[in-house]
């Protein structure tokens, strides 16, 4: 019990799309090592108390998965509204003495929750001083993101699976990937119930909803068949990183949910692009060409789902238009063209 966790060191960086600064924590090596460690010991016991519905950072889970199971809920159940909800500044406003409380809950080895403590209370380092931490768990760290989860689970999960759920007369399910969660309802009324019981139960653990990432909004079959009988267009959420709306099907017959990443998150990879393809008008066309196309490979990876093949192919052209655009910038004007990279009439 002679480690003592370092202090993390922060830095700011930009937030892509916004003005915002970013504040992650950079750990030391020494201390991303104990928290892997820590890691396998913990999972081991909380794997089996999570429940199924949330996806955020858990070993063979993933977005896709979540995606994938919301929309087999809104497809097949008779879910016709739905409550989109993001906790505001969740990492950052995480309660110190409640995350000790709920790892009590299934962890009696006192040395480990001490060493848990510490890593809570390690501080950062900003400009060369040393501030202390009275809540949030350390971004950056290896541990947050099972902290994180372990948090939720008792804050939010277990109250709607054991509480609110069972009150409920209509069809519902929440399905949440680590702090962004949509839930699903048959009826508006539990809905509305249930955004107001939300806001209650968030506080008494020093949460509190983003106001402007929550709403309610009509959502599937009964929603889309309304709405093109009204003459409008239904509406749309975001979850996460995709914007998921209605449609029919290829024969017609019946209402899908459909998915494309979302216009902010879209504008945030191009403007990446951007600034990597800039940062690297220097290096070696062999390099560059081998490196962007593994930064390709890795966004069709994440956002290469179904309906989506839009967004996919448009960012796939934005990027050889600003790769020849930079390829143009290593010799005189021009002196890269279409025909020389053997894309000739690629612009439409």
């Amino acid at each position: 019990m002679s480690y003592i966790p370092q202090s993390v060191r922060r830095v700011y960086i930009p937030e892509a799309g916004t003005n915002k600064m970013h504040p992650p924590g950079i750990p030391a090596i020494e201390d991303k090592l104990v928290q892997a460690g820590l890691i396998r010991i913990m999972e081991c016991i909380y794997e089996a108390d999570f429940i199924d519905d949330s996806y955020g950072f858990r070993p063979n889970r993933g977005c896709h998965t979540a995606l994938r199971e919301l929309n087999r809920t809104i497809e097949r159940q008779p879910v016709n509204y739905v409550v989109d909800a993001d906790v505001k500044g969740f990492f950052d406003n995480v309660d110190h003495e409640w995350m000790m409380r709920f790892l009590e809950q299934r962890i009696a080895d006192k040395r480990l929750l001490r060493i848990v403590k510490r890593f809570l209370k390690a501080g950062v380092i900003e400009e060369g001083q040393i501030y202390k931490q009275e809540k949030g768990t350390p971004q950056g760290g290896v541990i947050s993101p099972l902290l994180a989860n372990i948090y939720l689970h008792y804050a939010l999960d277990l109250w709607y699976e054991r509480g609110f759920r069972r009150r409920c007369r209509g069809y519902s399910r929440m399905i949440r990937y680590a702090d962004d969660f949509v839930v699903c309802f048959e009826h508006k009324h539990e809905a509305e119930q249930f955004l107001e019981e939300l806001k209650e139960r968030l506080l008494k653990f020093g949460l509190e909803v983003e106001p402007s990432k929550t709403r309610i909004i009509a959502f599937g079959k009964r929603a889309y068949w309304k709405a093109k009988r009204e003459g409008g267009k239904p509406d749309t959420f975001d979850f996460p990183g995709f914007t998921h709306f209605c449609g029919l099907s290829r024969d017609g017959r019946r209402v899908r949910v459909k998915r494309r990443i979302a216009k902010k998150k879209f504008n945030v990879k191009v403007k990446e692009m951007k600034m990597w393809l800039k940062a690297s008008r220097t290096v070696p066309i062999r390099t560059m060409m081998a490196t962007l196309n593994r930064k390709l490979i890795g966004h069709h990876a994440c956002y290469g789902v179904t309906d989506n093949f839009r967004s996919i192919e448009r960012f796939r052209r934005i990027a050889v238009i600003l790769l020849k655009k930079w390829l143009n910038r290593r010799g005189p004007s021009g002196c890269m063209s279409w025909e020389k990279m053997g894309l000739r009439g690629y612009p439409k």
